[in-house]
């Protein structure tokens, strides 16, 4: 499970590191999404907050299992051989 989180949360950090040095220099009228103009700004803002949220479910999830550690490696199914 901590495969899932760390690769989760890795991948959406870039997407919001892309998108946010895509448009670094960019005017209200030529935002760009993955390199196609978009003509709201809301969308934007919307969307990269709801991108911005699931990649904070990811770090939870990394955090959570990372701290409650061999406890769920030790009960594994495979683990009494």
């Amino acid at each position: 499970m901590k495969a899932f989180f760390l690769t989760g949360s890795i991948v959406l950090t870039v997407l919001i590191l892309i998108i946010g040095f895509e448009n670094l220099g960019a005017t209200v009228q030529n935002f760009m999404i993955l390199f196609t103009p978009v003509a709201s700004p809301f969308l934007i803002v919307m969307g990269l907050s709801a991108v911005g949220i699931l990649t904070g479910v990811f770090y939870t999830g990394l955090i959570t299992s990372i701290i409650r550690g061999n406890k769920e490696e030790d009960e594994s199914p495979g683990s009494e051989w």
